[in-house]
């Protein structure tokens, strides 16, 4: 597991296409320091932000890896106690590069985004509730909307980053983030909705 590797080993990994950039530079021990206290104490945040875009364990870890090579390469330009809002910010888009590099390998059942109205897709209700539920709608939910709104969404609701913090990490103005957050929550709280119907039609079936 990436955790229980130090940094300097786990960011060798190839990024299979994300960043193209795989050499980890030479670091001073203050730098080194720095990007494992960067690594201890923010991975889960990251690996988790590639999840909620889509990828599988393995794939997180991955562009968890790539993240924190980038990490390393910019460290210098990593202002002091933005370090979470820079790597959620890479980690986000560099999961939505890595979708699209893997869009023609991995079994469309497990990745391909559900169409607007093509909830059908989603396992039985049975099916989620024999598995953690709340998770497994969370991630069908997030696979279905564009990956501007899901950005933002996981960066806001998940990760819990402010606007201005989500418009830095990605490059964008503040007024776009902001409209992209109302749009991304109104299409969550509609499917949200619809999987809540369906969900209670199921149970009043005999």
């Amino acid at each position: 597991s990436m955790r229980d590797a130090m940094p300097n080993e786990a960011l060798q990994a190839d990024p299979r296409g994300c960043s193209g950039q795989t050499d980890f530079p030479s670091l001073s021990g203050e730098q080194e320091r720095r990007l494992a206290w960067m690594f201890e104490t923010h991975f889960d945040s990251v690996w988790r932000a590639g999840r909620r875009m889509g990828l599988l364990d393995a794939q997180a870890e991955e562009n968890a890896q790539e993240v924190y090579a980038l990490a390393a390469r910019k460290l210098d330009f990593i202002q002091v106690g933005r370090e979470r809002a820079f790597l959620l910010g890479v980690a986000v888009r560099l999961a939505a590069n890595m979708r699209r590099w893997l869009s023609g390998r991995i079994d469309q059942a497990d990745t391909e985004p559900l169409e607007h109205d093509a909830l059908d897709a989603m396992p039985s209700a049975e099916e989620l509730l024999a598995q953690k539920q709340q998770r497994s709608v969370l991630d069908h939910i997030l696979s279905s909307m564009p990956a501007g709104l899901r950005e933002v969404f996981t960066l806001y609701e998940i990760e819990e980053l402010n606007v201005p913090e989500i418009a830095e990490a990605l490059g964008i103005p503040e007024g776009t983030a902001t409209s992209r957050l109302r749009r991304a929550r109104e299409e969550f709280s509609g499917k949200l909705g619809r999987f809540a119907s369906r969900t209670a039609r199921y149970k009043e079936a005999p």
